[in-house]
């Protein structure tokens, strides 16, 4: 499944807890836990380790982190009356679901069943994904169904946050930074080219 797939699934976790705990700011821990697996793993497997393991579904695939998340999701409930990590914990059960890690049982198991295997990955895999990933429509229309639904759910703090638009300094601030995020986006793409 696709990062943004796996972020609306989070979110659609996330409306629901926020209306059980009467709490939004569960959507965003909710989002950040379904597609938390694949920020880490995947860069982590398939550059950081790809000599040794080069996977892309290891350590956040598997129970284990996923049993450390809810411990620690206890305790913040017992001392602070917060739910935070258990919305991320669900977006990890989504992530994992999605998944299918019960079909990679070494990893879903890890460290039970022994230790993570080697895969055959080429070296320039994680790039192509990245690549392949952004090419699929459905990757854009999530993208559009998610930004639309913070856009209604936060519709009030966007109005705030849009009447910043008229201060002028706050526009050429705005300017710089997405010049900035223009050409850091221009030097990836150079970086990509063969």
């Amino acid at each position: 499944m696709y990062l943004l797939a796996h972020a609306m699934v989070g979110l659609l976790i996330g409306v629901v807890l926020a209306a059980i705990a009467g709490d939004r700011r569960v959507l965003a821990f909710a989002v950040l836990g379904a597609v938390l697996p694949d920020l880490i793993d995947k860069p982590l497997g398939h550059i950081v380790l790809a000599g040794t393991l080069g996977y892309g579904r290891i350590y956040f695939h598997g129970l284990t982190v996923l049993f450390l998340v809810v411990v620690a999701g206890l305790i913040l409930y017992r001392y602070r009356r917060r739910i935070d990590l258990f919305a991320v914990a669900a977006g990890m059960a989504s992530h994992q679901f999605f998944d299918g890690m019960w079909r990679h049982p070494v990893e879903w198991f890890w460290p039970f069943l022994g230790p993570l295997r080697h895969h055959g990955y080429p070296e320039d895999y994680f790039w192509e994904s990245v690549l392949r990933e952004l090419a699929q429509p459905s990757e854009w229309l999530f993208f559009i169904l998610i930004a639309g639904l913070f856009a209604y759910i936060y519709r009030r703090e966007l109005a705030t946050a849009l009447t910043w638009l008229t201060n002028p300094s706050f526009r050429l601030a705005l300017v710089a930074a997405l010049g900035l995020a223009v050409l850091a986006a221009l030097a990836v793409g150079w970086r990509l080219l063969p």
